[in-house]
């Protein structure tokens, strides 16, 4: 399957620009892994067989395989197939009637956890290849990352139901309330998946400490917030106002220029976190008395979180999924 072509960014994506200058390590590009062309392959295999619909310039692989990109193949795979049903799911909330309706929100989340734990079997697309993924991934990993993967998938649910509440209501979240509830919407159980892709399970100590909770929520609202950047034109077409450019436009009355401006000065500055936190790990791994060879093996999950927001915008400016005809 061959890379597809260069393309010129799109107008929604390129208002993400300044940040190469405001973040000197969302300047330098990635390195792609060498065998993107196989695992795009085998992604599109993949989702046929799973009956998901994905565009094919969609390109989800390649956000995997610059995250991943000194890992091995497989690990780029398990990820890229991932961010594929999370778009997917994802979708049924962001761009159909669904995403006003709680009951359907309750239930689908109530699904997913049913079929995690073996108690109902998948009956849709979606849910086949969420039980697919469940299945291999699970089985890497120890009961309590599996507890921890529930949870995070049932404050997903909660911050959707919040979001389709706010869609019946007319509802626009404030500035303050709206990070954790992107946070939540993003899917917090993504950046856990990060563990099972390596093969490295972080130990409760280092999980629980501040430094290690920054660094995967500081992960998590870079690249949410540069999504909402990239979406604001499309999401607004849509009649969604959950979006940081949305929102802070109306807290501010803000231009739709002053307030893509406000986000990305955001962005830089949990950019920053996310850097002070990875840099205070060598320290935390020898207060905590964790050994050099598993302290290497978490400097892997750390990187690939420094690298997932210019592997992100990487992808953001050469994909289609956000443009608005």
């Amino acid at each position: 399957m061959p890379s597809p072509p260069e393309r010129a960014p799109g107008v929604a994506a390129a208002l993400l620009l300044p940040l190469t200058d405001l973040v000197p390590a969302m300047a330098a590009r990635c390195q792609m892994h060498p065998s993107i062309d196989r695992i795009g392959a085998e992604l599109a295999g993949w989702t046929r067989e799973m009956g998901l619909e994905t565009p094919a310039q969609a390109g989800f692989e390649r956000m995997a395989g610059r995250a991943f990109a000194e890992s091995g193949t497989d690990a780029a795979f398990l990820f890229a197939k991932w961010l594929t049903w999370l778009f997917h799911f994802d979708d049924e909330w962001d761009e159909k009637p669904a995403g006003r309706a709680v009951e359907i929100v309750d239930v689908a989340f109530e699904r997913l956890d049913l079929i995690a734990r073996g108690s109902a079997p998948a009956s849709s697309p979606v849910e086949r290849a969420f039980e697919d993924l469940w299945k291999v991934t699970s089985a890497r990993m120890g009961p309590r990352w599996r507890r921890r993967f529930l949870v995070g998938l049932a404050a997903q649910g909660a911050a959707c139901r919040t979001e389709a509440e706010n869609r019946c209501s007319g509802r626009v979240p404030s500035v303050a309330e709206y990070p954790a509830l992107r946070r939540g919407t993003a899917g917090p159980y993504l950046f856990d998946l990060v563990e099972p892709c390596l093969g490295v399970e972080v130990p409760v100590e280092l999980r629980e400490t501040p430094t290690w909770q920054t660094l995967m929520d500081a992960c998590n609202d870079v690249t949410a917030w540069c999504n909402d950047v990239a979406s604001h034109h499309k999401e607004r077409a849509n009649g969604d106002v959950h979006n940081y450019v949305t929102v802070a436009a109306v807290a501010f009355g803000f231009s739709d220029g002053d307030a893509v401006t406000w986000v990305n000065d955001r962005i830089a500055a949990r950019s920053k976190d996310l850097r002070t936190a990875a840099r205070r790990l060598p320290g935390l791994f020898d207060q905590l008395g964790i050994p050099a060879g598993q302290a290497r093996d978490l400097s892997r999950v750390a990187c690939a979180f420094l690298a997932a927001p210019r592997a992100q915008l990487e992808w953001l400016l050469e994909s289609s999924r956000y443009d608005v005809p």
